[in-house]
């Protein structure tokens, strides 16, 4: 792809990632890029979340682009329905799903707070989690070093209370960070 020249990206337990079946990515999001970042470590192709302004706010070029890539758009701040029946349609269906379960680009890890929704989206559908962390010391940009660090799956409690998917989005946000570390070590 052309993008690979530009980015030294170093892929970690990508043996992690589940060859079929429907899961759900989640990792901690530190740029625009990240969605790219692991996609190229991926060989399945990924349906990501993305907040509904990139199809309402940036032209028709971001989106078609956006269609074109199969992300489902979601508005933030409510809980909708729409979007969260469609990822859930999806998984049902074996597709790989990608969320930011932070819901918005924060560069400093111990800021990396969850929602819940990924992991409702997980418990509801009975799919596992595949922890994503993404790393590098510089601000993203051409020529930087990226880790993208793929987790063991982490697979949902049989519980599905609003109560359970709470501390199953706490768990997920526990092994993003503890990834991270990985780097620190």
């Amino acid at each position: 792809m052309f993008i690979r020249p530009f980015y030294r990206i170093k892929y970690i337990g990508r043996e992690n990632i589940p060859k079929d079946g429907g899961m759900l990515i989640c990792s901690n999001h530190i740029s625009l890029f990240d969605p790219i970042a692991i996609g190229l470590g991926v060989k399945r192709k990924i349906y990501f979340v993305a907040k509904s302004e990139f199809f309402t706010n940036y032209g028709a070029l971001v989106r078609g682009f956006f269609r074109s890539c199969g992300v489902i758009p979601i508005n933030r701040g409510k809980s909708d329905t729409n979007a969260i029946c469609t990822a859930e349609e999806y998984l049902k269906k074996g597709r790989q799903i990608g969320i930011f379960p932070q819901g918005g680009i924060s560069g400093d890890r111990r800021a990396f707070s969850p929602k819940a929704g990924a992991a409702l989206i997980s418990v509801r559908t009975h799919s596992p989690v595949v922890p994503v962390s993404l790393f590098s010391l510089d601000r993203i940009r051409p020529f930087c070093r990226i880790t993208v660090r793929f987790g063991e799956p982490v697979y949902p409690p049989n519980d599905s209370s609003l109560k359970a998917a709470r501390r199953f989005s706490e768990e997920i946000r526990e092994r993003i960070i503890f990834q991270l570390g990985e780097e620190h070590r």
